[in-house]
């Protein structure tokens, strides 16, 4: 009977024990089947997945942030004429006025009054207004008419009064080389292609002289 009876008490030990190795190795499997279930720790099972409010870099009409082929810089569209009809030239203001070389010219009527003041080294106008204590004036003038330049006055030193052609010789006066104040010398000449400009031949070469231009 002892015999028989300490067998059987070897098997409940063997048997209990294989139990407890086999919980222990359930209970490791389970951990490690946790362990490599990252997406089972989540509630509503969205694990790994960021957080949008749907307002992307992308608009909602498709945009990429990208222009698109074709578009262009706003322009009013106005490269042609202004909405005056004016190409962009300076435009004119109705006068009767040439414009040569950034320099303008009065067109002055034959039957008006020239006069001129003699200074130092330089023409001075007094009559008509348009070229009044204006110093060395361009004369605009009609072709084929007859002019009078009147030298009237004299402030300073000594002058006279001619036309030249371009090659500087004289085609209209001289008047006499004087001193005197009160000059109330004249040149009469035809306004034409030979008549370039208004001088005082001693000081032509520091500038006393004036330009003829002709419509």
């Amino acid at each position: 009977m002892e015999s028989d009876r300490y067998p059987t008490r070897r098997r409940l030990l063997q048997s209990a024990g294989l139990t407890a190795v086999t919980g222990i190795l359930t209970e490791c499997l389970d951990e490690s089947t946790t362990d490599n279930d990252p997406g089972g720790s989540t509630d509503d099972g969205d694990y790994g997945e960021p957080e949008t409010d749907g307002d992307d870099e992308s608009a909602a009409d498709g945009s990429n942030g990208v222009d698109e082929p074709g578009a262009e810089d706003e322009t009013d569209g106005n490269n042609g004429p202004d909405a005056d009809g004016s190409d962009g030239d300076a435009a004119s203001d109705g006068n009767d006025t040439t414009d040569v070389e950034g320099e303008t010219f009065e067109l002055i009527d034959s039957e008006t009054t020239i006069e001129l003041r003699s200074l130092a080294q330089s023409w001075e106008g007094i009559a008509s207004a348009k070229i009044e204590g204006v110093e060395n004036s361009d004369f605009s003038l009609q072709e084929g008419e007859t002019y009078t330049i009147t030298w009237a006055e004299n402030e300073i030193g000594m002058h006279n009064l001619e036309i030249y052609d371009d090659s500087e010789s004289p085609v209209a006066g001289p008047t006499e080389l004087i001193s005197e104040n009160e000059t109330d010398l004249s040149v009469k000449f035809k306004a034409s292609s030979d008549t370039v400009e208004y001088v005082c031949d001693p000081h032509y070469h520091v500038g006393m002289k004036g330009s003829i231009e002709l419509e």
